[in-house]
């Protein structure tokens, strides 16, 4: 059982009529081209009020006023409208046997420890420190809410139970997104109902982080005592793990990447084409337009949870060569980013780059890391559904 119990909060609900074009796109399921490109075309778009993401070269602070300029219009010309009592809120993505509901409030920022070191939300990455003061400034300057911090529990059948007594009922915003996801939301304004869905979370049990660190650690910087998180809680075996894989750019011409992986005892197998590997132990690689499968199977370090997880086994045998064939090559530094699953595998292809394509943990895997009191490597996991911004404006 949990100590934490959900609050209600207050604030705006995107207006039903226009909610397909203003709540924004899951966010890391776009270049920063195509977030950029969606929000000039269309002012509704709630993009234009999201911050600026960590690869965006721009001013911060013009930026940050002119996503309070965004949100003010939004707000006047009707887009959103108040919510008239205390709310907590169901939202539900897909139908059927297929949809995944979340119970929406807020929890206190002492709950969200970035080190996992005392707080009762358990995290499985590490935040940047630079990334959590970029938010701070949004909460300083924009200064709501409206990407809950998504956070997971073991399934519990009283949560089950609770949500199902609200989704009954007729939601309040509904709208089918341009990837043919229908997302629907219902707001809770009486009290009852409110106490069975907080009272059923606090029996639920841990809670994890599954997506937002960054968000909620800013909250806990902005205002560890009194601030609060607005969250959304997810049953853990209604959660779809993806992998964000990864890439290396800025390999020289004259390294031979085989060659160094062949130096470290692998032998790469071509592959036809493009693929996402099956399994786990085995990853994919892309070099100079040609694909490669690796079989690190015997290489998998399955004592400690962390080091157990392919994207640590690519660091340690795929990427470490490379960075020292370029090193002893005379070249600059590769630069090493993540990619996300939906970007797809082009994404991974470049004349000075090498691709490597990573099956994703089980969220399992991502529980036992955060119990153990240990980090994953940043961008290890895309968590499905990816939670909206813009069905609520919560003030901060």
């Amino acid at each position: 059982m949990s100590s934490l119990r959900l609050s209600p909060f207050t604030g705006h609900v995107v207006a039903a009529a226009g909610a397909h074009a203003v709540v924004a796109p899951p966010y890391d399921a776009l270049s920063a081209d195509a977030r950029a490109a969606m929000a000039a075309a269309d002012p509704r778009s709630f993009l234009n009020v999201l911050p600026p993401g960590p690869e965006a070269d721009v001013d911060l602070e013009h930026t940050l006023r002119a996503c309070r300029r965004s949100l003010d219009r939004l707000l006047t010309d009707g887009h959103f409208r108040a919510i008239d009592r205390p709310a907590l809120a169901v939202v539900a993505f897909g139908t059927g046997a297929e949809r995944v509901t979340a119970v929406v409030g807020d929890l206190p920022a002492a709950a969200f420890e970035p080190t996992g070191d005392g707080g009762e939300v358990l995290p499985h990455e590490r935040v940047d420190p630079v990334r959590v003061h970029h938010l701070v400034r949004y909460l300083e300057v924009v200064g709501i809410a409206s990407s809950p911090v998504a956070l997971t529990h073991r399934r519990h059948q009283a949560v089950e139970r609770a949500t199902a007594a609200v989704t009954v009922d007729e939601p309040a915003v509904a709208f089918r997104d341009d990837n043919g996801v229908d997302v629907a939301l219902w707001l809770i304004t009486d009290p009852e109902q409110q106490d069975a869905l907080a009272g059923a979370i606090a029996t639920a049990g841990r809670l994890f982080v599954a997506d937002g660190h960054h968000r909620g650690a800013a909250v806990a910087a902005h205002d560890p005592v009194h601030g609060r998180v607005l969250s959304a809680l997810l049953p853990a075996d209604r959660l779809q793990v993806l992998a964000f894989h990864r890439r290396v750019d800025g390999v020289s011409s004259s390294v031979d990447v085989l060659a160094a992986l062949r130096q470290r005892g692998l032998g790469p197998e071509p592959l036809p084409r493009a693929a996402t590997p099956t399994e786990a132990g085995v990853v994919h690689i892309a070099v100079a337009g040609r694909w490669w499968r690796l079989d690190l199977r015997d290489r998998v370090l399955d004592d400690d949870p962390v080091e157990a997880l392919d994207v640590r086994l690519a660091e340690r045998e795929v990427i470490a060569p490379i960075l020292a064939a370029q090193a002893r090559d005379g070249g600059t530094t590769p630069r090493v980013r993540a990619v996300a699953s939906p970007l797809g595998l082009a994404a991974l292809e470049g004349p000075d780059a090498v691709g490597i394509v990573l099956t994703a943990p089980h969220i399992e895997d991502v529980l036992r890391v955060a119990e153990a009191g240990l980090v994953m490597p940043p961008k290890t996991t895309y968590v499905l559904p990816k939670l909206r911004s813009g069905l609520l404006v919560v003030p901060r």
